[in-house]
């Protein structure tokens, strides 16, 4: 058993001080993060930069009106000499000599909408056909996409170098900038402009990150099944715009910035994803093997799971559970749309997914994915316990134990290697069938009791740890949204 659960007297253990202790990258921005804006000089804002050193009074002792521009390595944003009225309401002043201008003043071509394809089209090689879904919240485009074949794309609907492709439908505002010569095509979901070369581009690009934008796609979403902001809007979408020059210092500081922000966030997302590593061990572990390491084992019959402690029983999922999949009902989303009390969790394959105005099960139950790509990926918990009233569709399959302790057989059902049970490539499905006849491992109900009790301790422990570098990710991408947003607008000059 890993040294991380298990102690030296062989007693499961959590040692993850080591993971959690790691404040270097917290340290560098927590103190920034909560002062993203801070006051100075009349009322105005005064975002910070960047810095190892903590912040104690960032400004000039000598004249308290007067912020001081280097302190330790601390560097501190100056505002421009002069502002006016930008004319666009939800950004309000901008530097005296900015313009504002419209979407479609700057783009070299009308905005055009991408194509509209059946999924039965894709192929395996062709023309990358680019979805909404491709493009990360970075502006990047995923490694696996889908392709069209190159016969079927029109001229028009591949991209030039410069080509600017922004959502209007699902995830609004995602932007890609496509620099390459090589060829591509975008789906219906994605609008196209271009702006003619790669500075204004990116200064648009990060405008786009800007919580001013958010606010305009807030204020101009068409409110229905899904929002939806179409190319028009787009078009007319107001922005300020500085000069050539100054767009390229604001892309060359934003660049440097956001690099070292993702860095950290990177830090944090790999601290959490080892911290739900050795949660899994754990649980893992202590399932199949149990809390006694002195136990006399035996063979389970089953490669992944190994040795089992003797008195354990060896069980099929049909025999200590009941199926309940002949209750489940599946809802549209037009018909959860129109509800108007909506107090109920309504559960899929991977979890609650929306509320509902009524429920079908009022009793704890297990719910497991029936199909999607989490049954491989198990990026998300596949098994786990629904309490309350809730209403499941038709992506979650429900058991009800028989008896025995429902956490431990939740726990111990999300343990299950279920490879060899999944059907389908493109849409990987577990069956009822194939469910019911799982192998499972029962101990006798005292030692379930034991073993949840153990877990929801330590589990809880390692939860509340991820939640604190969730924390601290919110807080660095909340600076980096701050940041970006006073320096398109020019609340603040940029200084590399």
């Amino acid at each position: 058993m890993p040294s991380e659960i298990m102690s030296s007297s062989g007693q499961p253990n959590l040692q993850i001080s080591s993971i959690a202790s790691n404040k270097v990258a917290t340290s560098l921005f927590l103190p920034l993060a909560r002062q993203v804006k801070r006051p100075f000089s009349g009322g105005h804002w005064m975002p910070l930069t960047l810095s190892r050193n903590r912040i104690k009074n960032p400004r000039n002792p000598s004249n308290p009106h007067k912020p001081r521009l280097r302190q330790k390595g601390l560097r501190i944003m100056k505002r421009y000499p002069e502002y006016k009225d930008s004319g666009i309401e939800w950004i309000g002043e901008i530097p005296a000599h900015w313009k504002k201008s419209r979407i479609k003043y700057e783009s070299l071509v009308p905005v055009q909408y991408g194509l509209n394809i059946n999924s039965d089209l894709y192929a395996e090689q062709g023309i990358r056909f680019i979805r909404t879904t491709d493009i990360t919240e970075s502006g990047e485009l995923i490694d696996k996409g889908v392709y069209l074949e190159k016969e079927s794309v029109g001229e028009i609907y591949l991209t030039q170098q410069n080509d600017f492709l922004i959502s209007r439908s699902g995830t609004l505002g995602r932007a890609y900038l496509h620099q390459s010569d090589e060829k591509h095509t975008y789906g219906g979901y994605l609008v196209r402009f271009n702006f003619g070369c790669p500075i204004k581009s990116r200064f648009i690009f990060y405008f786009t990150k800007s919580r001013y934008f958010e606010h305009w796609i807030t204020l101009n979403t068409i409110q229905s099944t899904i929002g939806n902001v179409n190319g028009q809007k787009y078009s007319n979408l107001e922005i300020p715009v500085p000069s050539f020059s100054e767009q390229a210092q604001i892309v060359k500081f934003l660049e440097q910035k956001t690099k070292q922000i993702d860095k950290l966030i990177r830090i944090k997302e790999r601290q959490i994803a080892l911290l739900q590593e050795q949660r899994t061990a754990l649980i893992n572990q202590v399932v199949t093997k149990g809390l006694d390491p002195n136990v006399e084992m035996k063979p389970s019959g089953v490669e992944w799971i190994g040795e089992i402690p003797a008195h354990w029983k060896i069980s099929k999922v049909k025999h200590e559970f009941e199926s309940l999949d002949n209750l489940r009902i599946p809802l549209n989303a037009e018909t959860r749309g129109s509800m108007k009390t909506k107090v109920y969790d309504y559960y899929g394959a991977s979890g609650v997914i929306d509320k509902v105005e009524n429920y079908i099960f009022d009793e704890p139950l297990i719910l497991i994915g029936e199909d999607g790509a989490n049954l491989r990926l198990r990026s998300t918990p596949l098994a786990f316990k629904a309490t309350g009233r809730y209403w499941v569709n038709n992506h979650a399959h429900v058991l009800k134990p028989k008896h025995g302790n429902i956490d431990y057989l939740a726990n111990m059902l999300e343990s299950l290697n279920y490879a060899h049970y999944i059907t389908g490539a493109a849409q990987p499905k577990l069956t009822s069938e194939h469910l019911m006849n799982i192998t499972v491992i029962i101990p006798p109900p005292l030692e379930q009791a034991q073993i949840a009790n153990f877990l929801d301790r330590k589990t809880k422990q390692i939860d509340k740890l991820i939640a604190i570098e969730n924390q601290k990710i919110q807080l660095l991408k909340e600076y980096r949204q701050s940041l970006i947003s006073e320096v398109v607008t020019g609340k603040i000059v940029c200084l590399l």
